[in-house]
């Protein structure tokens, strides 16, 4: 009897797919965030990071808060960037100055960056030495997907 019931409901599960309407079918084009096909190539326009020194570049804007600063340099020169080889540090290793904006200084790495020693001294984290992780350089380029994102 157990049988017969699962026997005529397996039996009426596959009738019933066979009931639903026909699949919609998606053009290549409309599949993916480009608004290209899937099978082409695109290949992003070419761009170049700011030349100017990084003592002249000044300020980035942030985009929402708290969102980490953005790099208005190029880096080609200060890489790598690791815990043996941090060149970023010697610019923005300056505990003396954090959290004050000082006019022809580069920005401080905040308090986050840093560890008291145990002479109650800030060192920088051992945590906190790969800047790329939440830095980013800027080029003035045009995003390859639109964005509405507003942090507030």
């Amino acid at each position: 009897m157990k049988f017969k019931i699962a026997l005529v409901a397996a039996l009426a599960a596959l009738l019933g797919g066979g009931l639903q309407a026909d699949p919609v079918a998606l053009m290549d084009d409309v599949i993916g965030l480009s608004k290209t096909s899937v099978f082409d190539d695109p290949v992003p326009p070419e761009f170049a990071y700011s030349t100017l020194d990084p003592k002249k570049s000044g300020v980035l804007p942030r985009f929402w808060d708290e969102a980490p600063p953005q790099i208005p340099h190029r880096l080609d020169k200060y890489l790598p960037v690791n815990a043996k080889t941090n060149k970023c540090l010697q610019c923005h290793d300056d505990p003396e100055v954090i959290g004050k904006k000082v006019k022809g200084k580069p920005t401080p790495m905040s308090e986050s960056h840093y560890a008291k020693s145990e002479d109650d001294e800030l060192v920088v984290s051992n945590k906190r030495y790969v800047c790329t992780l939440c830095h980013v350089p800027q080029a003035d380029v045009e995003a390859l997907v639109g964005n509405t994102f507003r942090g507030e």
